[in-house]
């Protein structure tokens, strides 16, 4: 059974939910075979190149359009020969050529022809930026094989090779396809799912309104970038380690941060990184958050009801179980960093939606102290009114509820609950005036904007900045 990668888009508009679009990617787990090669592959794979040297993160330009208008069958195909390229750079003598996707129970055999290897070679020797300095490509006259544009390349490439970091090609590769993820416009694709062929597939689901309205193929650049970057050699390493490499750990950071901040939550995404970085605290944070919204009875009632293809199948349970994984990464990421108030805020309300609310109480209490975030306070009085109110304190339940009012005077919420809470103490007049007060809100006043409708996403507010932080030494780095 082929395991789901989840994304998910949510629109929350007054008190209730309206739409999401969600999408569900699948690697395919196939038997092991040989895997032949068309003729233009390679030249595909030198565009490739061509374009990660070229690209300004950041921006939309010509490298950003060309590898964003690749179909999902052409990025497969470029996921085969970029993984076979980058262990020969590694390994320049390297004579098995296999490939093994996750999930597959065996390395496929990738069937190039002898010259086509001989191609593969000079490519890597430039992309390694040994061109003119290692004994293979010397021996093989490389640089004899490549244009001008490879062998600027490879100059590139070895600048950073004298400076101690043999990646030039993978950390700008990982870069160039998260901004083509984020920034261009998604490629058309196929309406069905391709048959199941070597490389990783990603199959976009789409729903509206709890229901789903359609599938299709999608593009596979974030499997395009984790795949390089686990090829990454920290200066000074022998062998790829990306779990000690600082740039890689804030590449999944930044990226996961933008999935959530975009509604994309991508459940193979984080489990990666997690498996990279099992000891990072705002990633095991954002695990927690996107576990979380997995519980919302709104994305739950579309996951029971997906019609997925044959033989795939999605990583989620029931909105219990979801809640007690959120529990689970919010408490490491606790303990990692007990100084992270929004991880006691999003633990407290886990615990309340768990029924643990005396529990609840203590980590509100305790993330209230250290909040500074306006909209994070709110959040956090209105769950603790919610967690007072269900141990039966109603006083402290409403001074909750009115702390977070105080917050945001023109958000719904806390006046729905003051009205629920005296209508259940019997005070009529109390619950009609609380009512009142959100009727008489104006549907063009900014300030009715209710913080809670952005709950699900405002973990990752921070994403765009993290975003930026990411490409900032490539952009200060540009090869000219």
């Amino acid at each position: 059974m082929r395991q789901a990668r989840l994304v998910f888009v949510s629109l929350v508009f007054f008190v209730s939910f309206v739409s999401f679009v969600s999408s569900v990617s699948l690697v395919g787990q196939i038997q092991s075979r040989t895997e032949p090669v068309a003729p233009d592959r390679l030249v595909r794979l030198e565009r490739w190149l061509k374009a990660v040297d070229q690209h300004t993160p950041g921006e939309r330009d010509d490298a950003l359009a060309e590898v964003g208008s690749w179909n999902t069958g052409e990025l497969r195909n470029l996921w085969i020969d970029a993984n076979i390229l980058v262990k020969l750079m590694r390994n320049l003598k390297a004579a098995r050529f296999e490939v093994q996707p996750e999930g597959q129970r065996a390395p496929s055999n990738i069937g190039y022809t002898t010259s086509q290897i001989r191609r593969l070679r000079a490519l890597a020797c430039a992309a390694a930026g040994v061109l003119v300095s290692d004994p293979v490509c010397n021996a093989m006259s490389a640089a004899n094989d490549v244009d001008a544009e490879l062998r600027r390349l490879s100059l590139h490439a070895g600048g950073g090779t004298l400076d101690g970091d043999a990646n030039y090609i993978l950390r700008r590769g990982a870069i160039l396809h998260a901004d083509v993820a984020t920034l261009n416009p998604p490629a058309p694709v196929d309406s069905v799912p391709a048959p199941l062929s070597v490389g990783p597939q990603r199959v976009r689901i789409e729903m509206s309104d709890g229901r789903q309205t359609d599938i299709r193929m999608s593009a596979i650049h974030w499997e395009i970038a984790e795949m390089v970057l686990d090829h990454v050699k920290p200066p000074g390493a022998d062998k790829p380690a990306p779990g000690r490499d600082d740039m890689v750990r804030q590449w999944y950071r930044a990226t996961a941060a933008w999935m959530q901040l975009h509604e994309e939550h991508d459940t193979l995404h984080l489990d990666r990184a997690r498996r990279i970085f099992p000891a990072d605290a705002d990633i095991l944070f954002l695990s927690g958050c996107q576990h979380e919204v997995y519980a919302r009875p709104a994305i739950q009632s579309v996951l029971r009801s997906a019609v997925l293809p044959s033989g795939f199948s999605a990583d989620f349970e029931s909105s219990h179980a979801e809640l007690r994984r959120a529990e689970g990464f919010l408490r490491q990421a606790v303990a990692l960093k007990p100084e992270i108030g929004e991880a006691h805020l999003r633990l407290g309300r886990v615990l309340g939606l768990l029924g643990h609310h005396a529990e609840a109480v203590d980590e509100l209490r305790h993330a209230l102290t250290r909040l500074d975030d306006d909209q994070l306070r709110y959040d956090g009085e209105l769950f603790l009114g919610a967690e007072e109110e269900a141990l039966g304190r109603f006083d402290a339940a409403r001074e909750a509820y009115r702390r977070a009012a105080a917050l945001y005077p023109g958000a719904q919420s806390p006046h729905l609950a003051l009205s629920q809470l005296a209508h259940r103490n019997g005070d009529r007049a109390g619950a009609l005036r609380a009512i009142e007060r959100v009727f008489a809100l104006s549907r063009d006043d900014p300030g009715r904007d209710d913080p809670w409708w952005t709950y699900h996403k405002v973990q990752a507010r921070d994403a765009d900045a993290l975003l930026e932080a990411l490409r900032s030494p490539f952009v200060t780095a540009a090869p000219r």
